[in-house]
């Protein structure tokens, strides 16, 4: 009687736990919801020894539904129940909330920002510092989508040419480095052409997103202007060796279809048909004859470009006696800014040389690159060069030390210095090899627009583009232009100027060692000159 009353009481007990089972209790704290699921425990009672052991299982199963499911057995001697206890917690994003600021009295949290689903990586780096700017200005964290991608939403702000109704009713005409923007219907679209959409992203925001409770308007009708430019603190003089004005006219019209040959070369331009340096503001030439030659080499001519000095040809950061003359990479680095030589040759080449070293003559290679690791050492100069790449991985790569080096001396606050050359249109025109001199010509552009993007999110950057000399003596007959030689000539070089201070280039003549005098005095600083030196800076 006793053993059947004790089972009647397990069996009671048993029946109360399956009351409890497959039950869920959820409860919320703020954003984070916790569910706790309970099954039973296996108890196993054997009436012979009156034993009872428990077992913990790890796993719970759910239907779809999501109830939990048990398996209950009861026999004669045994009972068998499962219990599982699991815990989890599921955090929900909180919700936005919607900003204050106003643009053409919509609140920016309603906006998207839209981008051409085929547009350069200029335009989508745009995009994306706007949708960054306005998220530090204003706490508005916009989506941001191709055109090809979404539907059009109620209000937006298109970059660049899409899709959009706003985009074809925005046909402005622009010249040179302008770009244009409107508003229409709810939305907002700014164009500019190649990089100059980078110039367009940051004159929005510098106007327009001014600040959390700011209300701003954009102006309905179709509006030019002009990028923004700030008093110079960083220095970029990019250098074409070789490149003679002809040179800068061998991409238009060239059939970009034959880039694509059987080594692998394949076209890497934007789809231009120009040199990017015509787009600058102001333009000029200089004479690069050396202090004893008509027609310099490049090692003179670098040491021109860097010291401000006319020295003998071979020479490397020397004067006409051999005595070692400081070059604007120096002065900067002493004035505490950040300095870089670039290339896409070796670092001992002439120009690299040039402005990071002092040799008698410009083949003492280990010379040469002993002064460039004392100039790193004593002012941390980044040396990076040899990029001799025709491809676009290459250009790529190109882009991303462009990229490293721009971002390290963006670090000092008192500015920088950096010169970037490059170095194959010369070689090319020296063997007289037309297309591949055209080849390095786009992939200069492609460098240059590289800084000039950085110029326009940075305008307190000043860009000049010129030559060491002109190689080939480069000739149109016909249309189409041909190496008269395989030399270096006498002409003159063009230069190309953007940035405070630099209109004192245009239109003008000049020698090519008031470039780096120009610099300096711009610098707040001057280079050294010999008492018989004609040719001051200019302004």
């Amino acid at each position: 009687m006793k053993k059947l009353t004790a089972l009647l009481m397990s069996v009671i007990l048993l029946l109360g736990l399956l009351s409890g089972c497959g039950k869920t209790e959820e409860k919320q704290k703020g954003d984070t919801a916790t569910t706790v699921s309970t099954t039973a425990s296996t108890t196993t009672t054997t009436a012979a020894d009156s034993t009872t052991t428990t077992e913990t299982e790890g796993t719970t199963g759910t239907t779809a539904a999501g109830t939990t499911v048990n398996d209950t057995a009861v026999e004669t001697t045994t009972t068998t129940t499962k219990v599982t206890t699991t815990t989890s917690t599921v955090t929900t994003a909180p919700t936005k909330p919607a900003a204050t600021a106003k643009l053409n009295g919509v609140s920016l949290s309603e906006y998207v920002i839209v981008y051409d689903n085929e547009a350069l990586d200029y335009t989508e780096r745009a995009a994306q510092y706007i949708h960054d700017e306005i998220l530090k200005r204003t706490g508005a964290d916009l989506e941001v989508v191709k055109d090809i991608t979404a539907d059009p939403a109620k209000h937006e702000i298109v970059v660049g040419e899409t899709d959009r109704a706003i985009s074809k009713a925005l046909d402005a005409k622009t010249e040179g480095l302008q770009f244009s923007l409107m508003a229409k219907d709810g939305h907002v679209a700014m164009e500019g052409d190649y990089f100059v959409i980078a110039a367009a992203a940051y004159y929005f925001v510098t106007t327009y997103i001014t600040g959390k409770t700011a209300s701003t308007t954009v102006p309905s009708k179709a509006t030019v202007c002009d990028p923004i430019v700030e008093k110079a603190n960083n220095y970029i003089l990019l250098i074409g060796d070789g490149m003679g004005e002809n040179h800068t006219m061998l991409p238009k019209g060239y059939d970009k279809e034959r880039m694509y040959t059987d080594d692998g070369t394949t076209d890497f331009t934007d789809g231009e048909d120009f040199f990017y340096g015509h787009l600058f503001p102001y333009a000029g030439y200089a004479r690069t004859r050396s202090y004893d030659s008509d027609v310099t080499d490049s090692a003179a001519a670098a040491t021109a470009l860097a010291c401000g000095y006319k020295t003998k040809n071979g020479y490397i950061g020397k004067d006409k006696d051999k005595k070692d003359l400081k070059s604007i990479t120096e002065l900067a680095g002493d004035m505490g800014m950040g300095t870089a030589v670039m290339s896409t040759e070796g670092q001992s080449g002439a120009t690299p040389g040039g402005f990071s070293a002092h040799a008698d003559f410009r083949d003492m290679y280990d010379d040469i690159k002993a002064d460039q690791a004392a100039m790193t050492e004593k002012y941390g100069t980044i040396v990076q060069c040899k990029y001799d790449y025709y491809n676009r991985m290459g250009m790529w790569s190109i882009d991303l030390y462009i990229d490293k080096t721009l971002a390290e001396l963006s670090k000092n606050d008192k500015g920088f210095f950096m010169m970037y050359e490059e170095a194959y249109i010369d070689k090319h025109s020296h063997n007289q090899d037309e297309e591949k001199a055209t080849w390095a010509v786009f992939r200069f552009n492609q460098a240059i627009a590289r800084f000039m993007e950085y110029a326009f999110y940075n305008p307190d950057t000043m860009v000049i583009i010129t030559a060491d000399h002109e190689t080939g003596s480069l000739t149109n007959m016909g249309g189409k232009y041909y190496c008269a030689t395989g030399d270096h000539s006498g002409r003159d070089v063009p230069v190309y100027a953007y940035g405070v201070g630099t209109e004192v280039f245009h239109e003008q003549t000049i020698e090519n060692v008031q470039i780096p005098k120009t610099i300096a005095k711009l610098m707040g600083s001057s280079l050294a000159s010999d008492t018989d030196d004609k040719y001051p800076p200019l302004g």
